[in-house]
């Protein structure tokens, strides 16, 4: 990890599950400039712990309550200055890199910034379809800063002025149709007890109108038909997760819901959810 004058000036935070094929090339990346790395996992069966060791991670293990206060519990944990919140299928740029470590030597002019992500699906930056340009906080001084406690679709919410950077995160998401499928319906059940919290609940021509509407909207509006035929699939399984996740909220029972009673899931990544 880098070494600095001043002890824990950066700490990288990031919560986990089986993420042992993303984990270290995710770290590897972003170890040149972390004095200080925390993991929270809700519970990897794999190599996940090993390879936060191999960084010398202070790693705990936390119940999975949802991606917004699991989050913060790593923030809550560490000790660094400057904070940066990364997931694990994300990677750093060199030029990132600099840019940080820029800002934390001059001591930054914001309280907060925003990176643009580069979104990957099957292996192709998608420019188009509505994901590009992707800027979400990331980095910001600690105390400054804190999660939503949103089960999904969470975000860094800061006190003070927000600033963006010029340099690129690179998010390696949905390497497979089968990745995709299954996070796909976790995310979607999230979301849609979210909804349904809130008093939330679609009627029957919502439900069959929404999904081709988000598809025409990816597609066409958000120029979609660029991104080749990965935007072309990508339109069509954004409207099957809508479908899925409208189908979800119409029904008042809360059994399909992967947080009811006591049940937590322990298998959910901690990776960014679909975009509405």
């Amino acid at each position: 990890m880098a070494e600095s004058q001043s002890a824990n000036q950066l700490s990288l935070c990031l919560i986990t599950y089986n993420e042992e094929e993303n984990l270290d090339d995710c770290l590897s990346s972003f170890a040149p400039i972390a004095d200080e790395i925390v993991v929270v996992d809700s519970g990897s069966t794999d190599r996940t712990q090993e390879i936060s060791a191999k960084y010398n991670a202070r790693f705990s293990i936390s119940p999975f309550e949802g991606f917004g206060r699991q989050k913060q519990r790593a923030i809550d944990i560490a000790s660094g200055r400057w904070i940066f919140v990364v997931d694990a299928d994300e990677r750093a740029t060199p030029s990132l890199l600099a840019e940080i470590r820029s800002i934390i030597e001059k001591e930054g002019s914001a309280e907060g910034y925003a990176i643009n992500r580069v979104n990957f699906f099957m292996g192709r930056a998608i420019l188009h379809s509505g994901w590009s340009p992707d800027f979400v906080v990331r980095l910001f001084k600690n105390g400054e800063g804190r999660t939503s406690e949103n089960l999904v679709h969470e975000e860094i919410l800061v006190s003070g002025k927000v600033e963006r950077l010029s340099s690129p995160l690179l998010h390696y998401t949905y390497r497979s149709i089968d990745a995709y499928l299954q996070k796909s319906a976790r995310y979607a059940s999230l979301s849609a007890m979210e909804k349904k919290k809130k008093g939330h609940r679609p009627g029957i021509l919502k439900i069959l109108l929404r999904p081709p509407f988000v598809f025409f909207k990816m597609y066409v509006v958000k120029q979609g038909f660029r991104d080749g035929r990965e935007g072309l699939f990508l339109a069509i399984l954004y409207a099957f997760y809508t479908a899925i996740k409208y189908i979800w909220m119409y029904y008042p029972d809360d059994s399909g819901d992967p947080l009811s009673g006591n049940t937590l899931p322990q298998e959910l990544e901690g990776r960014t959810a679909p975009t509405k």
